[in-house]
């Protein structure tokens, strides 16, 4: 911990580019660096070759160039997947009948009797990156907050915001909480209005953290198997680094967030290289 933080402040003194230690700040967060313990033995943890190094590049603040991009799962499937194991086929993927509780959006997944108090759980799933293409619009807050950049925003647009304050108290501060909030109507009002349903932000950043609400939704799906891996999930799934069934679809869904990442940095780095080449031509 001494030489972690150590290292965070020497990312704050004069001279130092904000985005280091927004990156620092980002792959430090829970279950960032699981892809790393995964290994290729297994199919769902096997991370090609052009994506590994996008991620590690990425990861360690090295310059991308031009990569030959392939599919990749998306992290609603993968998620899908993983809740499953435990619920079944109560898990439902992009349902097709939610106006019933969401009329508003449709939710990236959905458990009948999994939310509090039984209630349907409703989770939309979210994929941000905690930095800019452009160095003056890094956020500070993810230079000393956890998912800083990314959670405060999200969170808005699924949960919205009340008016607090006047427009001449000037701008929020974050510091003391003062200044002016404009009203913002939420995504899923109609799900957040009802007394049936508990919506829930699940949101991972590209350097592969999650927020609070994915891990108590893990832990939460952990406590209900016990943390035990089952008979066929031990033959066909685990290694030697996966003994536990948290520590195995961390794993998974690491290397899902990794490809997923990976494939769309890697399209648009080839749509780039693509677009110079014209302009040479």
């Amino acid at each position: 911990m001494k030489s972690w933080l150590g290292f965070w402040n020497a990312l704050q003194l004069p001279g130092v580019a904000r985005r280091e230690a927004v990156r620092f700040i980002a792959v430090s967060q829970y279950q960032a660096g699981a892809f790393l313990n995964a290994l290729p033995s297994r199919r769902d943890f096997r991370i090609p070759t052009w994506a590994l190094r996008i991620a590690v590049q990425r990861r360690l603040g090295l310059p991308l160039d031009e990569a030959l991009a392939r599919g990749a799962p998306t992290c609603s499937a993968r998620g899908g997947k993983v809740m499953r194991s435990v619920w079944g086929m109560l898990v439902e993927v992009e349902p097709r009948d939610h106006l019933g509780y969401s009329n508003n959006y449709r939710p990236d997944v959905s458990v009948a009797g999994a939310g509090r108090s039984r209630s349907r759980l409703v989770g939309d799933v979210k994929f941000k990156d905690s930095l800019s293409s452009n160095p003056e619009d890094v956020g500070q807050r993810g230079a000393f907050v956890g998912l800083g950049n990314t959670e405060p925003g999200t969170s808005a647009d699924v949960f919205g915001l009340e008016q607090r304050g006047a427009v001449g108290d000037g701008d929020f501060r974050p510091s003391d909480g003062g200044g002016y909030v404009a009203y913002k109507k939420a995504d899923y009002a109609h799900a957040l209005s009802r007394s049936d349903t508990d919506v829930q932000m699940y949101l991972f950043e590209i350097f592969g953290g999650w927020c609070n609400a994915v891990k108590r939704l893990f832990y939460q799906m952990k406590d209900k198997v016990r943390n035990k891996l089952s008979k066929r999930q031990h033959e066909d799934e685990a290694s030697w680094s996966t003994r536990s069934w948290l520590s195995l679809q961390a794993q998974r869904m690491s290397v899902a967030l990794q490809l997923a990442a990976a494939e769309e940095i890697a399209t648009e780095l080839r749509l780039a290289a693509a677009s110079e080449d014209a302009a040479v031509a």
